[in-house]
């Protein structure tokens, strides 16, 4: 594991690296990864204002630089941090301050005090469950395609974001019980979420044939669930990339992306349960006003059966229920 750190001149270094450090002996790389790249923006900021010291940087600096990185691109950065990358980046922030607090060097976590820009909240793309089932219905190829079916199963069953599911192990999953345990997800939140039955199957075969890849290279040993034939584990992009080719050769053509799969879930099951709570819980959301924007979702799927049913209810459909169904890109996916 290729130790993190943060290369500056700046004094303020030192103590985020020995943080970074520690929480990367704690926890998963792709949590320590994002506090290495909040801290590293950061301390460059301050070092624009010529602040040498973690103490001199209080909550009215902090929202500075939050409202600074919401307008400008850093050097090096393509473009200013969005609504959803403003909330990780502070929440990253926090983490840090809370360790500076422990160990004594400043009196108050001023990071606690500042809160992310409000946001006007988008609804998130949906598709219909009997194109999901027309997805996942179709027989692997190959065995890339096996491995491919097991993450799509998955990602629709429990809801993972696309990094929780990048950073899954083996000893994750508990097939007698059928859950997965999701370490460190957003905001640093353990949580543990059921797999369906068709997603236990596709995760029985895949790890079977995992077995076979991983004998094939006896110089790799991972844990990693998810892995490429050369026993690496998949990033990210990987994933994204594999999700919508699956989706492509099954005669659907949308931009299927995880956190698509992750949207259509959580409206399907709110569509059968009504339970916003159970929705809350699976998402892994710590705040149930981020889960009440499937509320809206699920009006559009009753105000559609109205229409149906009622002889005097064809109404005309909103801009937001027309905006509903725009395809996403992938950089438009908002972080639910």
């Amino acid at each position: 594991m290729t130790q993190l750190k943060i290369e500056s001149q700046s004094p303020l270094v030192v103590e985020a690296n020995l943080f970074l450090a520690g929480y990367q002996r704690q926890y998963r790389e792709h949590s320590a990864r994002a506090k290495q790249v909040a801290l590293s923006q950061l301390i460059a900021y301050l070092e624009m204002r010529a602040i040498a010291t973690w103490g001199q940087c209080d909550d009215r600096v902090l929202r500075q630089y939050i409202i600074y990185r919401s307008k400008t691109a850093l050097p090096g950065s393509e473009k200013p941090l969005s609504s959803s990358s403003i909330e990780t980046h502070l929440a990253s922030i926090r983490i840090f301050f809370q360790y500076l607090q422990e160990k004594g060097l400043i009196q108050h976590n001023q990071a606690r005090l500042v809160s992310t820009p409000k946001k006007g909240q988008r609804l998130p793309t949906v598709i219909e469950a009997d194109l999901v089932n027309q997805i996942l219905d179709r027989t692997p190829e190959d065995e890339l395609e096996v491995r491919d079916l097991a993450i799509l199963e998955l990602l629709y069953s429990s809801g993972l974001r696309l990094a929780e599911i990048a950073s899954l192990e083996l000893s994750d999953l508990d097939f007698k019980e059928q859950l997965v345990k999701v370490i460190d997800g957003k905001g640093g939140k353990d949580r543990i979420v059921p797999i369906g039955r068709k997603a236990i199957i596709a995760l029985e075969t895949w790890c079977a044939l995992r077995l076979n890849w991983l004998s094939e290279v006896p110089a790799i040993t991972t844990n990693a669930l998810f892995i490429s034939k050369r026993g690496g584990q998949l990033s990210d992009r990987q994933i994204s990339r594999r999700v919508k080719l699956y989706a492509e050769k099954s005669g659907v053509h949308i931009n299927l992306h995880p956190h698509l799969l992750r949207h259509s879930m959580a409206t399907h099951i709110l569509e059968s349960s009504q339970d916003i709570r159970l929705v809350q819980e699976l998402l892994g959301h710590a705040d149930i006003s981020t889960t009440q924007v499937y509320t809206h979702l699920n009006f559009n799927h009753l105000a559609k059966i109205f229409d149906a049913a009622h002889p005097r209810a064809k109404r005309k459909a909103s801009n937001k229920e027309k905006t509903l169904k725009r395809p996403q890109s992938d950089d438009e996916v908002e972080e639910f």
